[in-house]
């Protein structure tokens, strides 16, 4: 967003506040401004719109609306634009702005293209797309102004792809159960938050997030899957894990990506089931579970995890397979399940003088003959008695 335009949408933010909570609903609806804007529907049709005003835009029964140069300033209706029933918009330099939701798709077939775009709102979400609609953009400006409003709401089999796009919010930038795909953008938010079902990708993006990204069980739907895909991807956690799974089943997949986190906690578990792969990528931090979960890690293509693995919690729930040319360095002691080593020299393990304490129940562990076996740099792999 250009100054220009930011400091249009503030002006056009006090004005509209000032009127909402200084007069009365027949009083709002008789001043200059409920005037200067009309609500535009459209049924069915084939229509272009440009360089036109409004408060609500809304769509139905397969109606087509390419709209450019479009302002859409909404403080009477829930939504700024409403798309469904197949319809399908295309909005190319255009301003939503919104007290609720500023766009709002719903159904099968239903279709929305946003092009060098802002969207704002400082209600709920800012957009709220969902029962199988699409929503493709590029080059969008996505704000939410309140103080706990979220960004995008992608549900129920819903498809959203997003490219050299920023969101900023308060609450939580992106919310799916469904198929996300993210490239070349910038979010910033309070986390982000995957339920089963959704399908994430995360390509040549940066993410500032207050409490990373959650991956958690689904309370509407019975999905029993999140799949989380991260390459080239910059994220950035203030507080407690980078990735926190919750009640959920979840695989992570970490290519060619930084990860930072003050507390320097990369994963967090709690009663749930997951897998991590990290692929050509450093990380340091701990991983935690408790004693209801369960995690594979996966070392491959030269990636390093610096860390403890459950030294707090002592629980043996986690197995780690490290490939040849990938290295687990420990900076505590670390409790496991089970290690599968590639490189029988052991060469994949920097101990730094401490021990990794395994499950003899676990059958990937027969190679260690339930033996403690000493490493050359004082640490050791022992029985965990």
């Amino acid at each position: 967003m250009n100054k220009n335009g930011a400091v249009k949408i503030i002006l056009i933010i006090l004005i509209m506040s000032a009127l909402l909570t200084s007069c009365t609903e027949e009083e709002y609806r008789a001043s200059k401004l409920y005037r200067s804007l009309t609500s535009y529907e459209q049924v069915g049709e084939t229509v272009t719109l440009k360089n036109k005003k409004y408060n609500r835009v809304y769509l139905t029964e397969e109606a087509q609306l390419d709209m450019s140069k479009v302002e859409i300033y909404n403080a009477d209706f829930d939504q700024a634009v409403v798309v469904k029933d197949s319809s399908s918009l295309a909005i190319l330099n255009s301003q939503i702005l919104s007290k609720n939701t500023a766009i709002t798709s719903v159904g099968e077939e239903t279709i929305i293209n946003a092009i060098s775009s802002e969207m704002a709102s400082y209600g709920l979400f800012v957009l709220d797309i969902s029962d199988k609609a699409l929503f493709t953009g590029s080059n969008l400006k996505i704000t939410n102004l309140s103080e706990n409003g979220s960004g995008i709401n992608v549900r129920s089999e819903a498809s959203m792809v997003i490219n050299n796009s920023n969101v900023s919010v308060k609450g939580v930038g992106v919310e799916t159960d469904a198929i996300v795909s993210i490239n070349n953008s910038e979010i910033t938010s309070s986390s982000l938050k995957f339920y089963e079902g959704a399908s994430v990708t995360l390509t040549d993006s940066r993410f500032y997030t207050d409490h990373g990204l959650l991956l958690v069980d689904n309370p509407t739907e019975n999905k029993i899957h999140v799949s989380l895909n991260l390459e080239k991807v910059k994220l950035n956690t203030t507080y407690g894990a980078a990735l926190s799974m919750i009640d959920a089943k979840a695989s992570v997949k970490i290519s060619e990506s930084t990860i930072g986190q003050n507390s320097k906690n990369v994963m967090s578990l709690s009663n749930s089931e997951g897998t991590l792969t990290l692929c050509n990528t450093s990380i340091e931090g701990n991983i935690n579970t408790d004693e209801t979960s369960s995690l594979n890690i996966l070392l491959k293509q030269e990636s390093v995890l610096i860390g403890q693995i459950n030294n707090e919690n002592k629980y043996n729930t986690v197995t780690i397979q490290i490939e040849e040319a990938s290295v687990w360095e420990l900076t505590q002691d670390s409790y496991v399940r089970g290690i599968i080593l590639k490189d029988k020299t052991l060469n994949g393990i920097k101990s730094n003088g401490h021990t990794i304490y395994y499950d003899t129940k676990c059958a990937t562990n027969t190679w260690l003959n339930g033996n403690t076996i000493y490493l050359e740099d004082g640490g050791k792999i022992t029985p965990d008695n």
